[in-house]
C-alpha cells in the first residue's frame, strides 16, 4: 500500500484550488475538494491486481526498481530537508531572498539540518536492530518530544518557520 502514497498527494494537490498572493509573494490554499470515490476506486483496482499478480512475474526486476525509484524521486521534489542538504554548501548569492539562510545564517541552518539527519540515522539503526524494532513507533513519538521541548530552546518560532518546521498548533 506504499505506492498509493504518490497518487494520493498528486490527487490532493489536483483537488486544491489555490491562488498567488502578491503580498505574501506565495501560493495559498483556498480550499480542498474532499471525494471519496477516488480513494475507495484506487484501493479497489489495488485489490483487483491480485488477479494480475502471476503477470507480474514476467516484468524485469530492473523495471520494478525502476519505477519505485521514480516515485521515491518525484515525491523528494519540494522536500525542505532534502533541499537545505544541497543548499548547505551553496553560495548564498545563488539561494533565493526568502531562503532560510538568510534569516538564520548558515551554521545555524546546518545545524538544524544535521540534526535531523542525526534523528533519521537513529531512526534507521534502531529500526534495522532487530531486538530493538518493535520499539520503533516509541522512538517517533520521541522525536515529537524533541521537536516541541528542545528545538524550540535552541530555535525560535521565526527560524522554525523559515526552516519549514511550524511548530503545530
Amino acid at each position: 500500500m506504499c505506492g498509493a502514497t504518490v497518487q494520493s498527494l498528486n490527487h490532493l494537490r489536483a483537488m486544491t484550488t489555490s491562488h498567488f498572493n502578491e503580498e505574501t509573494q506565495s501560493v495559498e490554499i483556498d480550499s480542498v475538494t474532499e471525494t471519496r470515490f477516488t480513494g475507495f476506486t484506487i484501493h479497489a483496482l489495488i485489490f483487483a491486481t491480485i488477479r494480475a499478480l502471476p503477470l507480474l512475474s514476467y516484468l524485469p526486476i530492473p523495471v520494478v526498481s525502476g519505477v519505485f525509484l521514480f516515485l521515491g524521486k518525484k515525491l523528494m521534489v519540494g522536500n525542505s530537508f532534502i533541499e537545505r542538504i544541497g543548499d548547505g554548501a551553496a553560495e548564498r548569492r545563488r539561494l533565493g531572498k526568502g531562503h532560510p539562510i538568510h534569516l538564520l545564517g548558515r551554521k545555524k541552518m546546518n545545524l538544524f539540518t544535521s540534526l535531523q539527519i542525526l534523528c533519521l540515522a537513529g531512526l534507521w539503526a534502531f529500526k534495522q536492530n532487530p531486538a530493538t524494532a518493535i520499539f520503533f513507533p516509541s522512538v517517533i513519538g520521541l522525536l515529537m518530544v524533541i521537536r516541541s521541548l528542545i528545538l524550540p530552546k535552541y530555535f525560535t518560532e521565526e527560524e522554525l518557520v523559515a526552516l519549514g518546521d511550524p511548530t503545530p498548533t
